[in-house]
């Protein structure tokens, strides 16, 4: 990739992460203050600003072609959303943890189906 397209991509599709992180973080702290919902471990919103990263770079490589590396942070993005969601309202993770399951199981048949199509 060359240096003006790698500056191109970067700025198209990096320039809107941080500020949809900032969206997402002010929506749940307002939802809080509205709904008397506490939310006591607000530290695993900051997770999110990785997450929007990851997904953005599954996204641009699903749009180049390149399947494998796209399911893979994809589904590593949506790990890390469930992880989020269980930390940040409390939820028992010793019955949730079969999720993880499924989305490695999806994980599996969604990079064959690429391999096989």
């Amino acid at each position: 990739m060359s240096e003006a397209t790698s500056s191109e991509s970067s700025r198209r599709y990096g320039s809107w992460i941080p500020g949809v992180a900032l969206i997402g973080i002010g929506l749940v702290f307002l939802a809080q203050n509205y709904l008397g919902q506490e939310i006591h471990n607000w530290w695993a919103l900051f997770i999110l600003i990785p997450v929007f990263f990851t997904l953005e770079r599954g996204y641009a490589n699903l749009g180049a072609g390149r399947s494998a590396e796209a399911i893979g942070q994809l589904m590593g993005g949506l790990v890390l959303v469930v992880l989020i969601v269980i930390f940040l309202f409390d939820l028992p993770f010793g019955q949730l943890w079969p999720i993880f399951l499924i989305i490695g199981g999806l994980s599996m048949l969604f990079s064959r189906q690429r391999w096989t199509a």
